[in-house]
């Protein structure tokens, strides 16, 4: 049975999930995690496997080849293997694993995602020698700013498993693309952004996997930021946060979004690019927003002085937008790292998954959501 007990900030009943000492997480924060049937893709133990959000039950999945990469609506699990450079579709829960195809010989680019038909394979390769010696995980603006300045390039290539055919969609020079995500519905297309400070950049974009298309994303000015961008649940919008600095005097000693004086809002911006929808100012900066799948729940995962998980009721019709505290969070905080949070909802909106530090492990923990 999951560990149980009171958060001491909210009173709000709080389970530990992964056993004392084994670590868990739904993983990183936009990677699909639903199946049809209610459960949930979690990894416990360092196992992948399905977890029951009601019981806590969780089951390893087993024959299961490669490492996870993507989750489909139907419940096929796409996998890769980074030895063998081999993709395979697992039917889950129990499905046996079949073969997709595999990379060319000698492929140096970094595998990122996979399109939602289990055909193309969305790649990066970064020319970036100093991200890791220069990452700015200490709240120090000159060590920001270096990062921030540092000579890289990079592309974006995707590889079709059917034709062999291996393509250059993008091509960066002075900095690299990263968060690739393909669009949960249409295989031909995929949203990504430029990894320079956001509020100096047009940080969002999408492109079609024929490298045609590009295009903005909410189209930003000068001095505008936006970010955290995610596919909306029915595939058709991205949400992103967004702050306004444009008359801000800071953005050089407070670059980071979360120090910034500027007030912070969810936005959301249809295929066109065009943004559809903006909130009121909420009650803080909150890293990761994540959307429950019937779009009617927020996440925020909050941030450095604001460490608790919070859920709030939502509507595109509605700007206002009240996150209330559900639980608190033990992780450090780590500027530029966040704290590993990654929260998200069962499909009932019932529980609030996400990860927190318990006795020096991080482990998965469930909140209960009612509002």
């Amino acid at each position: 049975m999951p560990r149980v007990w009171s958060d001491a900030v909210t009173g709000r009943r709080v389970r530990q999930i992964s056993p004392a000492g084994k670590g868990g997480s739904l993983g990183y924060f936009r990677n699909p995690r639903h199946l049809p049937d209610g459960t949930m893709l979690a990894s416990i133990d360092k196992k992948l496997g399905l977890l029951e959000p009601e019981s806590g039950d969780f089951r390893p999945i087993t024959g299961m080849r490669g490492n996870r990469l993507k989750l489909l609506n139907d419940g096929t699990l796409l996998t890769h293997d980074g030895e063998t450079h081999e993709f395979f579709a697992t039917p889950l829960p129990g499905g046996t694993s079949r073969s997709l195809g595999k990379l060319l010989e000698g492929e140096k680019a970094q595998v990122i995602d996979i399109t939602c038909d289990g055909r193309t394979v969305l790649m990066t390769e970064c020319h970036d020698p100093h991200a890791g010696e220069l990452a700015p995980t200490r709240k120090d603006p000159d060590l920001f700013w270096r990062y921030v300045s540092r000579p890289r390039h990079g592309e974006i290539v995707a590889f079709d498993l059917q034709t062999r055919e291996r393509r250059t969609l993008l091509r960066a020079e002075d900095c690299c693309p990263f968060h690739l995500d393909s669009n949960p519905l249409d295989a031909g297309l995929l949203r990504f952004a430029y990894d320079k400070w956001e509020g100096h950049n047009q940080r969002v974009w999408s492109i079609r996997t024929d490298g045609s298309d590009l295009k903005p994303i909410r189209p930003q000015a000068h001095g505008e930021l936006v970010t955290h961008e995610f596919w909306w649940p029915d595939g058709k919008h991205v949400g992103f946060t967004y702050q306004d600095r444009r008359e801000d005097t800071q953005h050089h000693e407070l670059p980071w979004c979360e120090y910034a004086p500027a007030k912070t809002r969810l936005g959301v911006a249809d295929l066109s690019g065009k943004q559809v929808y903006l909130s009121d100012p909420v009650n803080h900066y909150h890293t990761h927003l994540y959307v429950s799948r019937d779009a009617t729940l927020l996440s925020g995962s909050g941030t450095d002085g604001h460490s608790m998980v919070h859920a709030a009721k939502f509507s595109l019709k509605d700007p206002r937008v009240d996150y209330v505290p559900l639980a608190t969070v033990h992780t450090p905080y780590v500027p530029f790292r966040g704290q590993w949070v990654n929260c998200d909802f069962d499909a009932q909106g019932r529980w609030l998954f996400y990860t927190d530090t318990i006795d020096g492990k991080l482990e998965l923990c469930a909140v209960d959501v009612e509002l």
